[in-house]
């Protein structure tokens, strides 16, 4: 069974962290311009993130599946590298995962959860739109002429 908890410095080791992301954002290496940023995460990087991010984690019988970043950003959380082992997929670790910041952004009294999403994977914007998260914006990475990304939310 999955269970998803915040990550323990005490018990969580970055690095098997990164070789997570790493793993669950490969799929994507030569299919986005500009290449996603997460597979350019290090165990310093992470914990760069971490001084002003909360980190979630999912577990599969005692073994991290699955991680997702959650940023305070004014009245809206913003949901970030949501990463699922690529071994443990369609078992509903990120369904899991997203509940868990939304209930951390009921928590903090947040009024919305935001993302962003690569306009190349449909895929993932389709599953979104199924938990209820609509386009807001779309962005243009720096280079870029037209729009690569998309702004999405899902009011609480």
């Amino acid at each position: 069974m999955t269970g998803t908890r915040p990550y323990d410095p005490a018990r969580d080791d970055l690095a098997e962290i990164v070789t997570l992301v790493h793993r669950a954002f490969a799929q994507y290496r030569g299919k986005l311009e500009p290449e996603s940023g997460a597979l350019t995460e290090t165990v310093d990087s992470l914990s760069k993130r971490l001084e002003k991010n909360r980190l979630f984690l999912a577990e599969d019988d005692g073994r991290i599946s699955g991680a997702v970043f959650a940023t305070q950003k004014g009245d809206a959380v913003y949901l970030d590298r949501l990463a699922v082992d690529p071994d443990v997929r369609c078992r509903g670790i990120a369904r899991r995962l997203i509940e868990t910041v939304e209930a951390h952004a009921r928590e903090t009294g947040a009024a919305r959860i935001t993302l962003g999403v690569r306009l190349v994977l449909q895929h993932n914007i389709e599953y979104f739109q199924r938990w209820g998260f609509v386009e807001t914006g779309r962005q243009t990475h720096a280079g870029f002429d037209a729009p690569t990304s998309m702004d999405m939310e899902k009011r609480l």
